[in-house]
């Protein structure tokens, strides 16, 4: 089983799942994937296709937005990731590689609308390394208010 990273009770990131990891998130009572690997990355990962009939297969909603890295913190990211949170239902589970880019993806989407400082201690807190990003995120947020 893939190692999941709680980061809100509605939203947990991990990295590439398998085909044996569909069954048993749903059976840990997640609700939906979102799945922001893009496909061939890495020759043998699931391809997206193949990972939205698995997730059905095991009753979860599911959706893809592919992200590279140096698109994590761009508004179009945040306000993608911000309308899966609110059309699918929780809780979800985000995955790419590593979880990485799904956890600063979610914390783009959330200082959208919850303080700043509160996303990057939920990020610290799970132990991703941010340094590099706090302050992106901490302008990024000041703009939209």
């Amino acid at each position: 089983m893939v190692r999941v990273i709680q980061l809100t009770p509605d939203f947990a990131v991990a990295g590439q799942l398998s085909e044996a990891d569909f069954v048993e998130i749903a059976a840990q009572g997640f609700k939906s994937i979102l799945a922001n690997r893009p496909d061939g990355e890495e020759p043998t990962q699931l391809s997206a296709n193949r990972s939205r009939e698995l997730a059905l297969a095991a009753g979860l909603a599911f959706q893809f937005l592919p992200l590279r890295m140096a698109d994590v913190l761009e508004p179009a990211t945040a306000d993608a990731t911000r309308a899966a949170l609110n059309a699918m239902p929780g809780p979800m589970l985000a995955f790419c590689r590593s979880g990485t880019r799904s956890a600063i993806a979610w914390a783009s989407a959330a200082a959208q609308v919850a303080p700043v400082e509160e996303v990057i201690a939920t990020l610290e807190r799970a132990d991703f390394a941010i340094a590099g990003i706090a302050d992106e995120l901490r302008a990024r947020a000041a703009r939209h208010l």
